[in-house]
């Protein structure tokens, strides 16, 4: 608000510095040591009175003798109001008593203090300050008043204009909105470090919100959220910052006493008084859910960022095991989601990027275990990340599923398979067939089948030298799509291999739906026969079945002699598996081929 020099109820007289017997007019005093003495008490006066910072003056015992105007304006308090206390009077709670002591230490020691202060007007506002305290002495040197001049940063001075008040504040629920929580952040972690304190995060949400808004409408829902907001309100500190983040999610961040014992009791009262039943202007109850997730500087995060997600990862957590409960951050859990994040993150620059920095195919052979010949490579992806090293396919490849990347994942590799199919064929005159794995998205793709048809004729390579891999599961799932579109890529020449068969027995009674060239029995389907005299028995129908139905078949975790043994009686089939041979990059592979 703009200083006003109208009187105050309560404020204290002008001072008046003026000598009786001298007058500013008289031009025969105007260079006398009087006169400059009276000038400079009269410009003293009008920067007390005038000045917008608000300018606190106490004596050497800390009792207050004099405020100015913008005091008043940015306190509430009046100057009588003010005169004879202490300046604890605008003191907030968010500070520890260790803070206040180290101010009181560091004035002792040089004569001034300066830092941002939360203090609180007469309304019950809290307020941030910037404070600059300094200590007037005598002619002896002795301490005789301190002066506090304190600069309002949440700009009440100018909160008639419209700028503060949609930048910082939430237009439905009054509150404070995400970029108010992202300043005070800033600004309680910076005062945490410097006072070694810890602060705590909470985000709060109300729960059904979704069904409430689809069963009675946007109006009731945004006036649930509404009263909502008004319990936290109430039931939160005043210290405290309460904001809404989005949709129906809140946040509330302590600035002190963020200790886990506390952060609970703050959690378990509110979701009792969130969980009350709502009665609604037409006499309709609503019954809601929240879940609260806390995290706690410097404990599980140490910036802004940082800890905004350790709490919504706990929020998370409390949803997913069942509502109405809180939830301190996992750091197990929340070490690796964040690890989950950055996969995401990096996969993405890294598929932008044409080159894909980091990402590299090897091949494992398969092999005729009755010549050990090289019948079929599959083609299989690795990552050397940069900051988090050698990546298992096993970690990133469900993070790229999740994170809708697998689509573009899937072509990077098939790609740079075709590609190196050729560059092999330019080499070597006998090239076995590459396969490459499709993740189930892939099927959702109309343009897949022309995409790879192109693929395939820009490298200069036929059909015939790719062969694709579908999983048992996706093969199950995504039936339809796949049997149309494989049906399609089988007569465009490319070959089709069931991935990990006898995972669960579930295609067993489709098998003879699927357009398929070959079988993949997978490993652990191997280490069960190798062991279990009916698990073998089933692996012999299998094989009966695929030579049966023309497929050729694969076995995949060949480690040992006696797997290998066990095979010896099944007919024609390769092996793949360390016994032959690991997936190595390509510059080994040449020399097999060569």
């Amino acid at each position: 608000m703009k200083h006003t020099t109208k009187h105050r109820e309560g404020r204290q007289p002008t001072l008046n510095f003026r000598d009786s017997a001298s007058h500013p007019n008289d031009v025969s005093l105007a260079n006398s040591p009087k006169h400059s003495l009276f000038f400079k008490r009269q410009l003293l006066q009008h920067l007390f009175e005038h000045s917008v910072e608000s300018v606190m003056v106490t004596d050497v015992n800390g009792i207050i003798e004099r405020v100015n105007a913008a005091f008043t304006d940015i306190t509430g308090y009046s100057a009588k109001e003010a005169i004879g206390q202490r300046p604890n009077l605008v003191q907030s709670s968010r500070h520890q008593p260790s803070f206040y002591a180290q101010m009181w230490q560091q004035l002792e020691r040089t004569g001034s203090w300066s830092g941002q202060v939360w203090n609180r007007r007469k309304s019950g506002e809290v307020y941030l300050q910037w404070l600059n305290i300094n200590t007037l002495n005598d002619e002896q040197g002795k301490v005789t008043h301190r002066v506090a001049i304190g600069h309002d940063l949440t700009n009440q001075q100018s909160m008639h204009t419209d700028r503060s008040l949609y930048t910082f504040k939430d237009p439905l629920t009054q509150l404070g909105n995400r970029q108010l929580l992202t300043s005070r952040l800033d600004q309680a972690l910076a005062e945490a470090e410097r006072n070694n304190i810890r602060i705590g995060l909470m985000v709060v949400d109300i729960g059904r919100f979704r069904q409430i808004n689809e069963q009675l409408g946007l109006a009731w829902g945004d006036d649930i959220l509404r009263q909502q907001a008004r319990t936290l309100q109430a039931a939160v500190d005043e210290a405290d910052t309460l904001v809404r983040l989005q949709g129906d999610m809140f946040a509330i961040l302590r600035h002190s006493r963020a200790q886990d014992a506390a952060m609970a009791q703050l959690a378990d009262k509110l979701l009792n008084l969130m969980s009350q039943p709502i009665i609604l202007a037409d006499k309709s109850v609503v019954s809601l859910q929240p879940s609260i997730g806390i995290a706690i500087y410097p404990r599980d995060a140490e910036d802004n960022a940082g800890l905004l997600q350790a709490a919504e990862h706990a929020h998370s957590m409390a949803k997913r095991a069942g509502r109405n409960r809180f939830q301190f951050v996992d750091q197990r859990q929340h070490d690796l989601h964040h690890r989950e994040l950055q996969i995401e993150h990096s996969l993405q620059h890294v598929l932008s990027n044409e080159l894909g920095e980091g990402l590299s195919l090897y091949y494992q052979p398969q092999v005729r275990p009755t010549d050990g010949k090289i019948m079929a490579m599959e083609a299989l992806l690795r990552w050397q990340h940069p900051k988090l090293g050698t990546l298992s396919p096993a970690e990133f490849i469900p993070i790229a599923e999740q994170s809708a990347q697998s689509v573009r994942l899937d072509r990077w590799v098939i790609e740079q398979a075709c590609m190196q199919v050729a560059q092999w064929r330019e080499r070597y005159s006998q090239v076995p067939v590459v396969s490459v794995n499709l993740s189930a998205p892939q099927f959702r793709e109309p343009d897949f089948a022309d995409w790879l048809q192109a693929c395939v004729v820009s490298c200069g390579i036929k059909p015939e030298c790719i062969k694709l891999e579908v999983t048992e599961t996706t093969m199950m799932t995504q039936k339809n799509n796949c049997v149309a579109m494989l049906g399609r890529l089988r007569e465009l020449g490319f070959k089709i291999s069931l991935d990990d068969f006898g995972t669960g027995y579930s295609a067993l009674a489709c098998l003879h739906q699927f357009p398929l060239d070959e079988l993949k029995i997978d490993r652990n389907f191997m280490v069960e026969a190798s062991q279990d005299s009916r698990a073998l028995l089933l692996l012999k129908t299998i094989v009966h079945l695929a030579q049966e139905l023309s497929l050729t078949l694969v076995v995949e975790g060949v480690e040992d002699q006696a797997q290998l043994n066990l095979l010896a009686n099944f007919g024609p089939l390769t092996v793949q598996g360390y016994y032959y041979y690991r997936p190595m990059p390509a510059a080994d592979i040449n020399k097999l081929l060569g």
